[in-house]
């Protein structure tokens, strides 16, 4: 069983061991880069992936490959049987039909994609703007406990008059 496991782990990222070899490489040369305006994000479930250092490197790879994509963050967790993907891209460029169809169709078929959804990134932006460029102080709420404290002349007082 446990060989098993490690030849189904060794060979679903065996295309996947050049990935940092790639990685390196692609430092030290100079690709040529084009800059990507994403105005969608998609987050997609991927089942099948083994390692997040290589299968993310692959979907990474594949997804940025289009042109459309800037940005790929994964949430894996070992032995999870679904990951997160949140993928930043341009929707004039790709969509995201294409995009599953690529990560369903990477490593031989490794990956299936479960659910999906995405958000629009301008109206995101367009908020986070609108509350950067404020002119007004920022309101602060503070909060505090009181304490009452007995009146200290009640006290003494009291205590004179026994």
């Amino acid at each position: 069983m446990f060989i098993c496991a490690t030849v189904l782990t060794v060979s679903a990222c065996t295309s996947d061991i050049n990935v940092a070899e790639d990685l390196a490489v692609g430092i030290e040369q100079e690709v040529e880069k084009t800059e990507v305006h994403p105005n969608q994000l998609l987050t997609m479930e991927v089942e099948g992936m083994v390692c997040k250092m290589g299968c993310g490197g692959s979907i990474r790879k594949g997804l940025k490959a289009t042109k459309g994509v800037s940005d790929v963050k994964f949430d894996f967790v070992e032995d999870r049987v679904s990951n997160i993907a949140t993928i930043s891209f341009d929707t004039n460029i790709i969509s995201a039909e294409e995009m599953v169809k690529i990560v369903t169709e990477l490593n031989d078929g490794q990956f299936k994609v479960g659910s999906i959804s995405s958000e629009d990134l301008q109206a995101v932006s367009t908020v986070e703007e609108h509350n950067s460029g404020s002119t007004e102080d920022p309101v602060i709420e503070i909060s505090t406990s009181r304490v009452k404290m007995p009146n200290l002349l009640d006290l003494f007082s009291g205590l004179f008059t026994h």
